[in-house]
């Protein structure tokens, strides 16, 4: 008998305790009416709340082509995400990707497994602005950027800034290497310029400031090429500051010009631009470029934790080296599939910076380019900035949970997703994420991590330590 009828009840016969009892005879009646059907009483409900018991769900969450993430966390399916796939099967309409959570919440771990690690099994090539100041080891060790590490265990050198140190790395912003050769390569080694300038007076560049600079460039360019060398910014701003007889005949220059008046208007432009080259960015842009900046090989880091947050050097190299990435890429013979990860997309909130990066992600579909941005706070970044913009025109968004409710309500009205994806958001466990990938609806997904990778991608090495110091101070 099933458990799920109701029991028949037994009927006795007359004759005392010991009389043959006989069940009771089935009615069809009562059978019309479910009398012997479900002894639990049943449940109202609708069909959007069904719909949460996954009694439907038969088929994975995506297919087999891409690289893993982890699993969907309902139904354990495994998750593959692949931005260049996606792409081509028309899924998605931007290669570009948004991180956004809390500290802690495991966007690092994500970002160094599948936009570094899984893609270099793939034979990418992947970049890394490495912004996080992570000290490891020794004492008296230098500190670095959490990728150094993941870096050296697979023999590559990160390449790092450190403004007035002698070791430092350096990018001419005049390397031909930066010169543009397509009219929709991004920024430009001018464009780079008037940034410079830009974070040098503290406000716009003036019309006739920025044509002194463009004759200063153009001179400082025609002298180095004489003297058989590479032109650098110092020469531009020596042009700035004394400009002679020789700039008033290069190219689109008026004849009714004179030196004085190139003086006149490059005055202050040059000496601020001069000033910083001297102190902010020291070590930085003053010189060659280093030996060490290329990106012919599958993985490169440029860790920039070195460089102080609250100065202009921070935004002024992230730009030239998304410049110097997108002038690599536009002289590829063929386009090899390159991941540009930013841990720290703050930087494009603001600033003539945020929009030359800009600029150059616009275009990255072109080159084979996905550029993957971190974020932390979204209620903090001004509705009309740069970064807002890039977070919408990626085309996948990943989640971590928000500890904010400002942020969550801000994810889920920049992603149009139902209210009470607020609570959802907010208490995500740490390594699980909600993905958006182009226009389909969001999945749960828990990140997994092999042992090998678990290692490779740690970041709690300070707050794990245990060393100790001493109640008094050592004699």
């Amino acid at each position: 008998m099933s458990l799920l009828t109701k029991r028949k009840e037994p009927t006795r016969t007359s004759g005392g305790p010991r009389a043959r009892v006989e069940p009771r005879r089935r009615r069809k009646w009562l059978d019309r009416f479910g009398w012997y059907e479900l002894l639990a009483r049943g449940v109202r409900s609708s069909t959007r709340q069904v719909s949460g018991l996954f009694l439907g769900t038969s088929a994975a969450p995506t297919t087999y082509e891409g690289v893993l993430v982890g699993k969907e966390q309902h139904s354990g399916w495994p998750f593959f995400l692949d931005v260049f796939t996606a792409y081509e099967k028309k899924i998605l309409s931007s290669p570009n990707v948004a991180v956004i959570g809390a500290i802690g919440t495991g966007k690092s771990s994500f970002l160094k497994t599948w936009a570094v690690l899984r893609q270099l099994f793939l034979g990418r090539r992947v970049v890394v602005i490495d912004k996080k100041n992570q000290r490891r080891g020794r004492a008296g060790q230098v500190a670095e950027g959490e990728y150094a590490a993941l870096a050296r265990a697979l023999g590559i050198e990160p390449i790092r800034f450190a403004v007035g140190e002698a070791t430092s790395t350096k990018i001419n912003v005049l390397d031909p290497a930066l010169a543009s050769q397509h009219a929709d390569s991004g920024a430009s080694q001018m464009q780079l310029l008037r940034a410079i300038l830009l974070e040098a007076l503290g406000r716009p560049v003036a019309p006739l400031e920025g044509r002194a600079l463009a004759v200063a460039r153009e001179a400082a360019v025609a002298e180095a090429s004489a003297q058989a060398r590479v032109a650098d910014i110092r020469d531009v701003v020596r042009h700035m500051e004394d400009p002679q007889e020789a700039a008033l005949r290069t190219g689109g220059v008026p004849g009714w010009w004179t030196v004085n008046h190139l003086r006149q208007w490059g005055a202050e432009a040059g000496a601020e631009l001069g000033r910083l080259v001297r102190e902010d960015l020291k070590g930085l842009v003053d010189g060659p470029t280093s030996a060490d900046v290329s990106l012919t090989a599958g993985l490169t880091v440029f860790d920039i934790s070195a460089l102080p947050d609250d100065g202009p050097a921070v935004p002024i190299v992230m730009a030239i080296i998304s410049s110097w990435m997108r002038a690599v890429l536009d002289s590829q013979v063929q386009a090899v599939p390159t991941v540009s990860v930013v841990e720290e997309g703050w930087h494009l909130v603001s600033g003539s910076f945020a929009k030359v990066t800009q600029a150059n992600t616009k275009t990255s579909r072109g080159k084979a380019w996905s550029g993957v941005f971190a974020f932390h706070h979204l209620s903090d970044v001004p509705a009309d900035s740069a970064a807002i913009s890039a977070i919408k025109e990626a085309g996948v968004v990943v989640m971590y949970r928000q500890d904010k409710l400002d942020d969550a309500q801000r994810v889920v009205e920049l992603f149009n997703l139902p209210p009470a994806t607020v609570q959802t958001l907010m208490t995500l466990p740490q390594g699980a994420c909600l993905i958006k990938v182009g226009s389909q609806k969001p999945v749960l997904v828990t990140h997994l991590r092999s042992p090998w990778e678990a290692v490779l991608t740690d970041t709690d090495d300070a707050m794990t330590s245990t060393a100790t110091v001493g109640l008094h101070r050592a004699a």
